[in-house]
């Protein structure tokens, strides 16, 4: 849960932001918070995240996605490597 909250402004109670819900929106909206951890019988219960820290988020997920993919790739074709002679004998040359 360290990793969740940095701050302590970033907890919120699900009973505070039921009451004063859009005050806490406009607090993301306006950059003055990146996310908020709600907090139910002092249990953390779920993240609101603002939209750019949201985007930066799947946008760091694709990178990594993208990098295990192409490291994934590098892997196999290493183990498929043929030399340059046998790709010309398969190429009739």
């Amino acid at each position: 849960m360290a990793a969740l909250i940095e701050r302590s402004d970033q907890l919120i109670s699900l009973t505070a932001l039921t009451r004063r819900g859009s005050g806490h929106f406009d607090s993301l909206a306006e950059g003055k918070n990146d996310r908020f951890v709600v907090m139910s019988r002092a249990e953390p219960v779920a993240v609101v995240l603002n939209i750019h820290s949201f985007e930066a988020m799947l946008d760091e997920m694709e990178r990594l996605r993208t990098e295990l993919m192409a490291l994934h790739r590098i892997g196999q074709s290493a183990n498929d490597a043929i030399s340059h002679n046998q790709m010309q004998q398969s190429l009739g040359f």
